[in-house]
């Protein structure tokens, strides 16, 4: 009797088990990847962004002053880097 309510429990539980599996990959929906943006989208905007960047130390080479040029491409990196951040943030984020 022992063996029969071993094998009744672990089949029970192996069943709830499997259930709740499937409910729980039913509710997170991995069919699509979490995003708040197109891929054109996301293309575009990083696009847009090396190419601000571009700009940015393109006018940096008309500064005289080398201190001055090199404050200067900092700056641009670090606007260009915080843009690139932004843009893959937005890309990771769910919709809500």
């Amino acid at each position: 009797m022992k063996v029969a309510n071993a094998a009744a429990s672990l089949l029970l539980a192996l069943i709830l088990s499997l259930t709740a599996a499937l409910g729980i990959a039913a509710a997170v929906n991995t069919n699509s990847p979490p995003s708040l943006m197109t891929r054109a989208d996301y293309l575009a905007a990083l696009r847009d962004s090396r190419d601000a960047g571009r700009l940015a130390l393109g006018g940096c080479r008309e500064l005289a002053g080398a201190e001055e040029r090199a404050v200067c491409r900092a700056q641009a990196r670090a606007v260009q880097a915080r843009a690139e951040h932004s843009i893959a943030e937005a890309r990771r984020l769910a919709p809500t």
